[in-house]
Order: structure tokens, then C-alpha cells, then sequence
């Protein structure tokens, strides 16, 4: 191998690498990740526990 830009006589793993190829594959469904679920159950839970206090004080 010839010397590569990086200096290196051998060849460095950037400039004499083989790229494997990819194959194609459909991409992945989305779907609701599992911290939007549970910030929207936390953000319920907050809504009721507001609810409640203001209940409780009279508002």
C-alpha cells in the first residue's frame, strides 16, 4: 500500500477501509415512545392533584 494522506506508510483504517454495503430495509413503524406515555400520565396525575387542592381550599 501506498503511504495516505494521514501519514502512515501502511495505509490508515479512513483512507484504505472497504466499505461494506448495506442492504435496504423498510424503515421501522413509528410508534409512541414509552417517556411521551408516561409524561402524559404524570401530566394527568398533576391536572387531578391541582384539581383536588383547589377543591379543597374553596376556589
Amino acid at each position: 500500500m501506498s503511504e495516505c494522506k494521514h501519514g502512515l506508510k501502511a495505509g490508515c483504517s479512513y483512507c484504505h477501509s472497504h466499505t461494506p454495503t448495506r442492504t435496504a430495509r423498510p424503515p421501522a413503524p413509528k410508534r409512541t415512545s414509552r417517556s411521551s406515555r408516561l409524561s402524559e400520565q404524570m401530566n394527568d396525575r398533576m391536572t387531578a392533584l391541582k384539581k383536588r387542592l383547589k377543591e379543597l381550599r374553596g376556589e
